[in-house]
């Protein structure tokens, strides 16, 4: 009976099916998880796989980091680690430099005037 509350924990499988998995009767099983040390032992054990959750995903991530077969779950796990562990990743930098030039014009000094009216002719 300890297996199929160790099925029943881990796994979430109802009691039929985690009975079939044991190898115990389906009406055993059901009639020891009314007994009141069977489902404190099942209490306990969801308890315990409740809590240590975060760090059995955390490891089933770190080991899909390391052995997996497809380089793009690697990649994310990777990434999805270092973020976990405050590690920021690699951000695309882009700059843009805008440069302005003003051109005040030309000064030019006060000169002489010159005429350009051609002078009149005599004949």
């Amino acid at each position: 009976m300890r297996q199929c509350v160790e099925i029943m924990a881990t796994e979430g499988l109802p009691v039929h099916l985690a009975a079939e998995r044991a190898g115990i009767a389906r009406d055993t099983a059901v009639r020891n998880m009314r007994k009141p040390h069977v489902l404190q032992l099942f209490n306990l054990r969801v308890r315990d796989v409740r809590q240590n959750a975060a760090q059995a995903a955390y490891m089933r991530i770190h080991q899909l980091s390391l052995h997996s077969t497809n380089e793009r779950v690697k990649l994310d796990a990777s990434k999805w680690l270092a973020g976990v562990d405050g590690v920021a990743p690699v951000q695309k930098v882009q700059g843009f430099h805008r440069h302005s030039h003003t051109f005040g014009g030309f000064v030019y000094p006060d000169l002489e005037e010159v005429g350009v009216t051609p002078a009149e002719q005599t004949d």
